[in-house]
């Protein structure tokens, strides 16, 4: 897992391992509802949350439930530039 810190955003790429791991994919209520795919693999949309799925998931209307993990929560990219290991 690793992120990539711009000036106004914050992407954070995961390989299979880490997916499986931390955003739980199939586990119903307990995967993260952060995780997406994309052209360029699985990404957490956590530090940079779409505004329609903030307000899906804030009316229950997602299948995911789980607002993120430890790993990403507790990560800061204040300070921070450029692709940083997770």
């Amino acid at each position: 897992m690793y992120a990539i810190v711009h000036d106004w955003n914050t992407e954070i790429f995961l390989n299979d391992t880490d997916v499986k791991e931390f955003c739980k994919p199939g586990a119903g209520a307990d995967t993260c509802v952060w995780l997406c795919a994309g052209a360029k693999g699985f990404k957490c949309l956590s530090k940079n949350r779409p505004g329609i799925l903030v307000d899906r998931w804030r009316n229950g209307d997602t299948h995911a439930k789980r607002d993120g993990c430890e790993r990403v929560n507790n990560f800061s990219p204040i300070g921070l530039e450029g692709e940083i290991p997770l």
